[in-house]
C-alpha cells in the first residue's frame, strides 16, 4: 500500500463506526438511524480520505446502501462490504 493509500486512524475509526452503527440499524429495519449514519460516513469518506480508489469505493458502497434501505438485508449487506473497504489493505479489494 502506498502511502497516499493508507487511512489515517481517526477516519478509519470514525467509518468503522459510522459502518457498524449503520448496519445494525439496517438490520433492524431502524431506517431513520441507518440513513443519516450512512450520510454521514459518505461525507467523511468525501472529506478526509485521500483522492483514488478507496475513496471511490467507499463512497458508492454508502450510497449502494442508501439506495437498498429500506431493504434490511442487503443495505446491512453493503455497509458490511464498504466497511470492508475501509480496512482493506489493497483498497481494489
Amino acid at each position: 500500500m502506498t502511502d497516499s493509500d493508507e487511512v489515517p486512524h481517526d477516519v478509519r475509526a470514525s467509518l468503522d463506526q459510522l459502518l457498524a452503527e449503520a448496519r445494525v440499524a439496517a438490520e433492524r429495519g431502524d431506517v431513520d438511524t441507518a440513513r443519516p449514519l450512512l450520510e454521514t460516513a459518505e461525507t467523511v469518506a468525501t472529506n478526509k480520505l485521500p483522492a483514488g480508489e478507496r475513496r471511490d469505493r467507499v463512497r458508492w458502497g454508502c450510497a449502494a446502501a442508501l439506495d437498498a434501505l429500506p431493504n434490511a438485508d442487503l443495505a446491512a449487506a453493503y455497509a458490511t462490504a464498504t466497511a470492508d473497504v475501509v480496512g482493506a489493505s489493497d483498497p481494489s479489494l
